[in-house]
Formats: C-alpha cells, structure tokens, sequence
C-alpha cells in the first residue's frame, strides 16, 4: 500500500469524519476514566516455548494485549488463543498505546503505537499477525477522526506491503457495559481497514459485548483472568 492515501480512502476517511462529528453534535459523551489503559500496569513482553511445528504469531496491541490484569502472563487472552491454535507467540503489546496514540508513561522501554510497532513485526516475518484494541484512542478519535482513520489505514498497510503472504487478524477494541456511537464508528473503521487488505476482522461489541463489567479487575480498567478468557473464546471461535 501506497504512504499516500487513495482517493477511495480519502472518501472513508470523509465518511467516518462526518458520522463521528454527527455522533458528537448528537451528544456523544465519553468517559475519559475508561480511556486511559493504565500503561504502567503493562506486563513485559513474553514469548511462550516454541509449539513443534506451530506458525509464527505476532500480536500487536495495547494492555489488554500485552496481559495487564491477568493473574499470570499465560491466562492472557493472547497467550490462551495462542495455545489453543498451536501458534509460537511473540507479544508486542504496548500499555497505554493505539494506532495513534504513543504512550508518555506505558511502564516499558518503548511506547510506540501501533504503526511503528507494525514495522518491527514485519521484521520477523512471521505466518500471522493480530492487531487488537484501539480504547487509548478514543479521545483523538472523538476530537478529530482523520489522523486516527488515518493510522489505521496505514497500520494494516504497512503490515500487508511488509508481509504480504501473512494471515492479518485485526480484534476490534472493547467496552464494558453500554457501548457508545464512537466506539461502534471506531469499531467500523477498524473493519474496513483490515478487510480493505485482505485480513480478518473481529468484533468484540458487536453484536455482543465480549466483555461485561463484573470481568474488570479491581482498577475498573483492564480485565481480569476471566475477560482474558472470555476474549479469547470469541476470537478462537470466530476463527473457526
């Protein structure tokens, strides 16, 4: 893909930007309790022991990704979806983190969002990538939409140019509870870029919200050991 957005993207672009600021005139609330993923609660990256045979599976992502309330590293969702597919994980995810947003105090020693990440993930060439979340983004997206459509398109550029055998899964982000006009628009947006290259989209507000209130962990952010699973069942069953 191109740096330089076509004109069928910049129609999409034109689009999101104007249902979002319709949702906003319309009274979009948003609160901004729920937009910050905690970084510095952000676990270390972990790559489990080799699977015989497995494929290679990078996962880029915020907290929710990199494991932030799962009582060990391997009840994360990733690390679970990776054992119960056979894939050997390489986890990216990065607190605080989304397609545009880089992390001032993500709790690591890099905090880039999620383009510059998919550059380092082409580098290791592997047979799957997985894309997930979005809620640090929230806030840009509700202020102004463009940049963030923006980074999303290139996100899942960069990742088909890079890697253009790979099998892209992108996971949308979540919400506890009520799910807001943004969160379904950004949710959208998500979708059409991942399937714009040829990857597989998987919603988790829609239609049913993947993560209920009582699965957060006591911060009322992240979830717990619980939505950890719960989130990795619905991918897993939405790969079948």
């Amino acid at each position: 893909m191109s740096d330089r957005i076509s004109s069928k993207g910049v129609l999409v672009v034109a689009a999101v930007v104007v249902i979002v600021v319709g949702a906003i005139i319309a009274g979009l609330y948003y609160d901004s309790t729920r937009q910050d993923e905690a970084g510095h609660e952000a676990q270390p990256a972990y790559t489990p022991p080799a699977s015989a045979g497995g494929p290679s599976a990078v996962f880029i992502g915020d907290s929710y990704t990199s494991g932030a309330g799962a009582s060990e590293l391997t009840e994360r969702w990733t690390s679970l979806l990776a054992s119960a597919n056979f894939w050997n994980e390489t986890n990216l995810g990065i607190g605080s983190t989304g397609y545009v947003t880089a992390g001032t105090d993500c709790g690591a020693t890099r905090c880039e969002n999620f383009g510059t990440v998919a550059t380092e993930a082409v580098q290791l060439d592997p047979r799957i990538v997985v894309v997930s979340g979005g809620n640090n983004d929230f806030e840009a997206f509700v202020n102004d939409p463009t940049p963030v459509v923006d980074a999303i398109y290139r996100t899942f550029g960069t990742l088909r140019a890079g890697l253009p055998d790979a099998r892209i899964i992108a996971v949308g982000p979540s919400s506890a509870g009520e799910v807001p006009p943004f969160v379904t628009a950004f949710d959208n947006v998500v979708r059409d870029a991942a399937t714009a290259v040829g990857g597989q989209f998987i919603s988790l507000v829609d239609p049913i919200d993947v993560i209920t209130e009582d699965m957060l962990s006591p911060d009322g952010l992240h979830v717990d050991d619980e939505g950890h699973a719960a989130i990795a069942r619905h991918v897993s069953e939405a790969l079948k």
